[in-house]
Parts: structure tokens; sequence; C-alpha cells
């Protein structure tokens, strides 16, 4: 086997692989071997026809597919190895130069990796500044938390449902007097003033008395996910079983130490200014990042394979069903409720999966221009961490690790390495 490397005007790579007449032969009954019981021939069982009787029988290029891809493949790991600045990022597409008494010769076609010009990418001047944490956000939290603490209290028999009332109806709905699916429900749950039911709901329930039947009349969006509704005027026979109210507690010492570790409501107050403020800082580096990866992108020069694209398309794609998954759907039930085709998904993915690809390339492109590397110190504190985190011991948190895990555990202190370098050398 020999080979040679050219290097195509589109920054592409093409190898061209020779085997002799003996490793050819070889690969063909390689590929033979491999494929003989998918044939039938008259005359011998299913397997056992000889190689130049399958050939006779379907043609002498029978085995030729396997044989190409298998010869080529072969040596192409050990190409890459030797040849240490080809970066593929495709599968190569492979053609036939020569096939003669000499041997053949293949020839693929590589998309390799796009080289990248970074523009500026240190000394942007980019700075998010944390949003300042006021009374009125503390308070806000303490609302929430209150909210979380609030009784339900069930009326007086006759009291009326008011906004903020939590209201147990039974309901079922029609257009045109008939019945849909899905519109019916009894002994459910509403709170007034939410707005989780369309239109005005709601509203129409405000007045009523325990035991009173109304009926609303609402009109479904025009975008609604059920076309059989869509735009359509509705009537719901509402039945109200019982109505409740929130009684929440007051704000003070003794509800500052039920709803945290704290016993007085200033030191409560405190700490959740103190947590705010955290997260603030915490948002405002991830602005900062993220504005600073962005110039980074638009000054750099690149031109994206469409193979990345469509490959990092997949991958987002892999990511939603899996999400999809968790709520007991599927990517084709998104679909089908989004009235769009898997065409269509993908285009509208295309800009999202170019931008990420860019991405990742620019950040590539500092992290060797810059020389970041992990070091075994820093994994070693990594992995003391998490030790630390699960109350094992170290040799037993290592002896856990695989090498997919220690792969991720390296890439995202790697990543950290970076932001800290990007915006460390951002004034």
């Amino acid at each position: 086997m020999k080979y040679t490397v050219k290097k195509l005007e589109n920054k592409n790579v093409e190898i061209e692989l020779t085997l002799t007449t003996e490793e050819w032969e070889e690969e063909l009954n390689n590929s033979y071997n491999k494929n003989k019981n998918r044939f039938v021939v008259e005359g011998f069982r299913k397997g056992k026809a000889p190689r130049k009787v399958i050939e006779k029988a379907y043609g002498d290029e029978v085995f030729y597919e396997d044989a190409i891809g298998d010869g080529f493949f072969k040596h192409y790991i050990n190409i890459l190895d030797k040849e240490k600045d080809i970066e593929p990022v495709d599968a190569p597409m492979l053609s036939v130069k020569s096939l003669d008494s000499k041997g053949i010769v293949i020839v693929a076609n590589i998309t390799v990796k796009p080289e990248v010009k970074l523009g500026a990418y240190k000394g942007l001047n980019i700075k998010v500044e944390p949003k300042k944490i006021t009374d009125k956000d503390v308070n806000k939290e303490i609302d929430r938390v209150k909210e979380q603490q609030a009784r339900l209290v069930e009326k007086d028999a006759d009291k009326t449902v008011e906004n903020g009332d939590i209201a147990n109806i039974d309901f079922e709905g029609s257009v045109d007097g008939v019945a849909f699916d899905g519109g019916k429900a009894d002994a459910f749950d509403l709170e007034i003033g939410s707005h989780s039911f369309i239109d005005n709901f709601e509203d129409q329930l405000i007045g009523a008395k325990v035991g009173e039947e109304r009926v609303v009349t609402v009109t479904f969006p025009e975008d609604y996910q059920a076309e059989n509704l869509a735009g359509k005027k509705a009537d719901f026979k509402c039945k109200v079983n019982s109505i409740k109210y929130k009684e929440y507690p007051e704000i003070n010492d003794e509800f500052a130490s039920n709803v945290s570790e704290f016993e007085t409501l200033a030191d409560y107050k405190a700490s959740i200014k103190e947590r705010l403020e955290k997260q603030a800082s915490e948002t405002a580096k991830t602005e900062t990042e993220n504005k600073i990866i962005d110039e980074i992108v638009k000054n750099m020069e690149v031109n994206v394979p469409k193979c990345m694209i469509d490959d990092e398309i997949d991958d987002m794609i892999k990511g939603m069903s899996n999400q999809l998954m968790y709520q007991g759907l599927t990517i084709e039930d998104y679909l089908k409720y989004t009235n769009s085709t898997m065409e269509e998904l993908r285009k509208t993915q295309s800009k999202p999966a170019e931008k990420s690809v860019k991405v990742r390339l620019a950040l590539q492109e500092v992290i060797k221009l810059e020389k970041l590397e992990v070091t075994k110190e820093e994994v070693d504190a990594k992995i003391k961490e998490m030790a630390q985190q699960t109350g094992k011991t170290i040799k037993d948190t290592k002896a856990g690790i695989t090498d997919e895990r220690m792969a991720y555990i390296k890439n995202d202190i790697l990543f950290n390495k970076l932001v800290d370098f990007l915006i460390s050398n951002n004034a």
C-alpha cells in the first residue's frame, strides 16, 4: 500500500491510496467471506458457492463496494496518525481512479476542519454590570415564599367566587352543541386570575356561588394547537363545587424562622439580598462571556462546511427528541402539533446551528493560539472536589470515572479556563 496527499483549492484534502494486485485480491476475498451468505446460486447451498461462481452469476463487481470501503478504511486511521494536519469533519467520499492488473487506486475526497482567521479577541472592553438588588427585589422574593406558604381556606356557602380564589368546578365544553375531546373535567381546581384557561373563561365565573351552574362562552385562538377548535366559539357548562381562598402568613420573625435557618426577619432579608446579589453577579458574568464570544465570532473569518452545519442540526434535533421523551412525546408528535415537517424544522435550526459551529471553531482557535491546556493538578483538584461532594474517597471516585466521563471533566476544566482567560483579557 502507498498513498499521496493533495490539498485542493477549497482547502479540502484528497488522499490517493494504491493497493497492489495482491492487496486488492485479499480485500475481494474478505468481501466475499463477509457477503457470501446473501447470495443464492443454483446447485449450491446458501453461502457455499465459490467466489468466481457468484461473480459470474451476479457480475464481476458484486464484491467491489465492501472491498473498496474496507480496503481504504483499513489504512485511513494510520494515514491520519501520520498526517497530523488533516482534521476530517465528515466521512470521506470514495471513488475509483483506476483498476487494472497493477492493482486499484482509490481516491478519497475529505472535508477538513476549515481555516479560521480570528480578529480581535482580547481587549474588547465588554462588561455587563450586575443588576443592583433593591428592597423591592427582596420583598418580591419574600412574596414568592409567602405564596408557597399560603393556606387554602374554604369559603362559607353564601360567599361568591372572587379574583384570586380557587374554584373547584366541573365543566364540559361543546362547539355548536357537540362535545369535543379534552373539553371535560370533574373536580378541577381553577385559580381565578391565573389566566391558565383561554380567553376570559375565569372572569365569567366571578360572582358565582357554590352549587351554581353557569355557561361560559369563549373563543379559541386562531393558532390553537387543536385545528378542529382553532378560531371556534365554544360553550362550557360549569358547576361550582367549592370555593377556597388563600390565607397568607404574617411577615415577621416567626415567618422567617419557619421558612429559613434565620431567627429574625432582618437576618432573613439580609440573606436573600446576599443570594440575589450573587445570582446577579453570576448572571452578569455569563452575559459578559456571551457578548465577548459573540464579538469574537463577529470578527472572525471562516467558511463553515455544510456537513458541519448538518451534523450540528442532527445534534440539536436529537436534543429536542430527548427533551420531548421526558414529556412522553416524540419528535413526530412535536411536528404534528406545530403543523410542521422535518425539513421545515431543520431549516429553522440552520442559522442557530451555523452560529454554534462558528462559536466552537472560534473557541478552539483561541485555545490553540493561547496554548491553553488542562494540567494533571487541575484534574486532580476536580476529582477531589467530586469526592467531597459525594462523600467518597478520591480512590473510589477515580475508579468510577470512565474514559468518556474523564474527557467531559477535562473539557469542562478547559472551557472554564478559556472563559476566565477571555474575561480577564477583555479590558
